[in-house]
């Protein structure tokens, strides 16, 4: 039976959910809420976006709920549903999932359905009143990398997750632990784009909140212990035709078995990776990750089954050829990561690029270039802004909303005036981190 109650959801431009509830009665009206929701910080500062602020009175946008994505949820007696966004009746400008439908819908005019699975890294935070931010991470004594029972959790928060996952009928591929105590990894199978996004948009939600229920924190920050690896929004990528086929990133004949249009999509990624930075690694956090010798997508090169390379092409064929674009923090938005990297893709097919030779060895191996991802948030942010093409596939709009919150979030940052290092992670960060990512 249906429930009464549904959880109408939509992701602003900082990845974090907003919504609604809603007497499932009233599931097919349009809501009307502040548009401003996307100009705003974290700090729930609105910023002065124009066309979209005080200029214009704050006007609304609606959210147009998507019956299609209901699914059960993880609280009593509540369904949730995506939301898509509209302003002056047309499809917002501003809306991270709008960003991604423009990216998929510039791949089936080529004829292709891009396929996109997520992987979700995260700590699991235990409550410490001395630590920064009041949480720290778990102590686990038996902790192994990919540990289930006493080796990867002792909260018994593993199995709620994965139950939840299931009853909310996310494609669970599995849960276990990672590298570090207290991390875990849940991985969902791949599909369609945009479902794929959503799924991992509403697996943030659910563990959060379900972790909370127990009194830890759930975070996706990219590394929020210096001495720990960070975590990663790792996704995979591949192209079916469009009204159905196969994968068109397998090709048995070619080289390492996989298709020029693989080739020429590593070769747009490769060639935008800079400016993939901003939207796959957004906070200042992130750039705490994105460092040599953690496996975690810095040089702009790509390998065969080679995690030390930033776009990964596993060792599975046929239906399951994919890149994986090890790039993404954790902390980022599943849609915005998403379509910037479509768009890089697709430039790349567009411009013909080809992607070289594949980076072979291990970490220890000299890298086969010398371009890497920015060093901070800043320098991420003027690579994006330089990168033009990158930026009118993103959308003149998005791009300079997303700008004006990323420098107004780095600015609060500089204004504690904390010395740089990723060896460390400032109790600015944590602060200010924790209670949203």
């Amino acid at each position: 039976m249906a429930n009464r109650r549904v959880r109408v959801m939509w992701s602003d431009l900082n990845g974090l959910s907003h919504g609604r509830y809603v007497p499932e009665r009233r599931l097919h009206e349009h809501g009307h809420h502040a548009v401003t929701t996307l100009t705003m910080g974290i700090n729930r500062e609105i910023l002065p976006v124009h066309g979209y602020a005080a200029d214009v009175g704050f006007p609304d946008l609606a959210t147009v709920p998507l019956l299609e994505t209901r699914r059960p949820g993880w609280e009593v007696d509540t369904d949730v549903v995506i939301a898509d966004l509209e302003f002056d009746g047309a499809p917002l400008a501003l809306g991270p999932r709008n960003a991604l439908k423009r990216a998929v819908d510039a791949w089936r005019a080529l004829g292709y359905e891009p396929m996109l699975g997520y992987e979700m890294e995260f700590y699991v935070m235990q409550p410490d009143r001395e630590a920064p931010g009041g949480y720290a991470p778990l102590t686990i004594p038996s902790h192994r990398v990919y540990g289930v029972g006493l080796g990867g959790d002792n909260t018994g928060l593993m199995f709620e997750l994965f139950d939840a996952a299931e009853e909310s009928g996310l494609d669970l591929e599995g849960i276990m632990g990672e590298f570090h105590p207290g991390q875990m990894e849940l991985n969902m199978k791949y599909g369609p784009a945009l479902d794929s996004a959503d799924r991992a948009f509403i697996c943030k939600e659910m563990t959060r909140e379900i972790a909370a229920r127990k009194g830890y924190w759930i975070t996706y920050m990219g590394r929020p212990v210096a001495e720990y690896v960070g975590s990663g929004l790792h996704i995979n990528f591949s192209l079916n035709p469009v009204g159905g086929g196969q994968n068109v990133f397998d090709d048995p004949s070619a080289e390492h078995g996989i298709s020029s249009l693989a080739r020429q999509c590593l070769g747009g990624l490769i060639a935008h990776h800079e400016g993939l930075a901003a939207m796959s690694a957004p906070l200042v956090n992130s750039y705490k990750r994105l460092i040599p010798g953690i496996i975690a997508g810095y040089w702009a090169n790509w390998g065969l089954d080679n995690r030390c390379s930033t776009f990964r092409v596993p060792c599975e064929r046929g239906i399951a050829t994919r890149i994986e674009n090890r790039m993404p923090c954790g902390s980022a938005n599943p849609y915005l990561a998403a379509a910037v990297m479509l768009n890089a893709a697709l430039l790349g097919v567009v411009d013909g690029r080809d992607c070289g030779a594949p980076q072979v060895g291990d970490g220890d191996a000299e890298p086969n270039t010398d371009r890497h991802t920015p060093h901070d948030l800043g320098e991420a942010l003027e690579a994006f802004a330089a990168d033009a093409v990158l930026c009118e596939a993103m959308g003149a709009d998005l791009v300079r909303c997303f700008l004006t919150l990323r420098r107004d979030e780095l600015a609060r940052y500089e204004a504690t005036g904390a010395e740089w290092s990723v060896e460390s992670i400032t109790d600015w960060e944590l602060t200010e981190y924790l209670p949203f990512y």
